[in-house]
């Protein structure tokens, strides 16, 4: 069963059985200065590992201000 990851609406599979955050946010073509990975429902840290199984979304950090 390959990783599934939802990413602004689009659903992307790796066949890797678990991946470190800061690899699936490489392998997306992302910063990991501007995305956050979300796993089951909670923020998780880019050494934090993904699972087959797990509920993963990839969102895009937004920042600024006046």
């Amino acid at each position: 069963m390959p990783i599934k990851v939802l990413y602004r609406g689009k659903e992307y599979e790796f066949p890797e059985k678990r991946l470190k955050a800061k690899e699936l946010i490489r392998k997306l073509g992302l910063s990991p200065l501007s995305s956050l990975v979300i796993k089951n429902g909670e923020v998780i840290s880019e050494e934090d590992y993904v699972e087959e199984g797990d509920e993963v979304r990839v969102v895009n950090a937004i920042s600024g201000g006046a």
